[in-house]
């Protein structure tokens, strides 16, 4: 239980008016069906919730938050990156990160063990399994079933859901579960193998399908290869425990919107330094014997990496679709895909290793041997887009409140319902603003009766 957040990078900015409006406000891509000011009381709410550690910048197109506690403190390492990005007009912020720096809602602050990426034995780095289950167990309303492999949705004669159908992955037995309404947040490739499989005779290309959309624009934040540089200034320092809260405590930010860079969109830049307990920072180094052994405890400590993190734009054959040869150990065909990175993404890579390498050398940096590449879709797990919102039945799977066009009683509350996928910090705390409001609009409407 827990799903991504069990992993998660913890990064929760906001996004901003530009991001839901860039045909309109930024000449590319889709409107979504909404703008932030809709969503902006829903971010108050999944703030509340989480607990984040950090601060208001009044950053462009960033907007500030509710916060639990202050943001965590920067290492000595990130305090002379930023020295240095000033003298070239780059701009570092403080991480907004859901690992809290103060007691909140009966968790306690992070102790700074660095393991966020593996779990957190106390609860100070959120996940849905240690903040928000145990809040549910023990309602008359809520029942948790595991080990349930959802085969498909269930619908009745009118088309509408009715259910879910399921294989007990221990027993291997089909069972099946019935409601009014039926919520699908499986994350968007499962959702979507989801909604591909659970075909008939009213929904004969999948369900929510009528406009063929579904399983199309697939989007991935898109993610640069790594640089590295070598700072003098940092060898052989002093060795002390800056572990932190798991990951940078800082960040650089999308910082493109008043200059002309030749394609659509932007990035940030993840930042790495510190006394970590990885090894791959001494990978490479030549020698042997001694001289090798100094250079690795000089060198431990003195480096820093960057990597971009950008937009993938929304294109109809970026796609997955089912499998007709394949299944899984279940026997539910599993889905196959067709999708890879356009001319603007590539564009965009030129213009973060240009901006990577212009900072490592303002650091006084030597800069590692280094290939410009860009990782596969799938690699940052931001995937997005494919059951997309929108106000037109024809071209989009959801309405603006991740309510089927074609099915009233389904929704989606996961990131298949993304219009774009924009260069900026914090996925998660979007997908769950979104899920909050669209969880209210069905509670509304199992109430009146209009759903279900």
């Amino acid at each position: 239980m827990g799903g991504r957040t069990n992993t998660w990078g913890r990064s929760c900015f906001r996004h901003g008016p530009l991001d839901f409006k860039p045909a309109s406000r930024q000449g590319y891509g889709d409107d979504w069906p909404l703008d932030y000011d809709e969503l902006a009381p829903y971010y108050d709410k999944v703030e509340r919730l989480v607990g984040i550690a950090g601060q208001a910048d009044r950053y462009p197109n960033m907007p500030d938050g509710i916060y639990a506690g202050p943001p965590h403190p920067w290492r000595c390492t990130e305090r002379d990156l930023k020295a240095a990005c000033d003298r070239i007009g780059v701009p570092v912020l403080s991480e907004r990160t859901a690992a809290l720096s103060a007691p909140h809602d009966g968790r306690p602050k992070c102790h700074y063990c660095s393991g966020c990426g593996r779990g957190c034995p106390v609860g100070a780095r959120f996940s849905t399994l240690d903040a928000i289950i145990p809040k549910l167990q023990g309602r008359p309303n809520f029942t948790l079933r595991t080990h349930a492999v959802a085969r498909e949705v269930l619908v009745d004669d009118r088309g509408h859901a009715r259910g879910v159908s399921f294989i007990d992955a221990r027993t291997r037995k089909d069972e099946e579960v019935h409601a009014r309404a039926v919520v699908l947040a499986a994350s968007t490739v499962e959702t979507g193998r989801l909604l591909l499989n659970s075909r008939s005779r009213q929904h004969p290309q999948g369900l929510a399908n009528s406009s063929g959309r579904v399983g199309h624009h697939l989007m991935d934040t898109i993610k640069s290869g790594p640089m590295v540089g070598i700072l003098p200034s940092w060898r052989n320092r002093p060795r002390v425990n800056d572990d932190g809260a798991g990951g940078s405590h800082a960040t650089i930010p999308r910082f493109n919107y008043d200059r002309s860079h030749g394609y659509h969109g932007g990035y940030f830049i993840l930042i790495g330094t510190g006394f970590g307990r990885s090894a791959t920072a001494t990978s490479g180094i030549p020698g042997y014997g001694a001289s090798l052994k100094e250079e690795i405890h000089s060198r431990f400590g003195s480096t820093l990496s960057l990597r971009g993190y950008g937009e993938s734009l929304s294109r109809y054959d970026n796609r997955f679709e089912i499998d007709p040869d394949r299944t899984d150990a279940y026997g539910i065909p599993q889905v196959r895909f067709t999708c890879g990175h356009g001319d603007n993404e590539r564009r965009m890579m030129e213009d973060m290793y240009g901006w990577m390498e212009r900072i490592l050398r303002a650091c006084g940096a030597e800069i590692l041997p280094y290939q410009k590449r860009l990782e596969p879709l799938g690699d940052a797990t931001h995937e997005c887009g494919t059951a997309r919102m929108g106000l037109d039945a024809k071209t989009s799977v959801l309405n603006r409140w991740g309510q089927a066009h074609d099915v009233p009683n389904l929704f989606v509350t996961d990131a298949s319902g993304f219009v774009t996928s924009p260069g900026t910090h914090g996925i998660t705390t979007w997908i769950m603003a979104l899920a909050w409001r669209a969880s209210e609009y069905l509670a509304e409407g199992l109430r009146t009766g209009d759903i279900g």
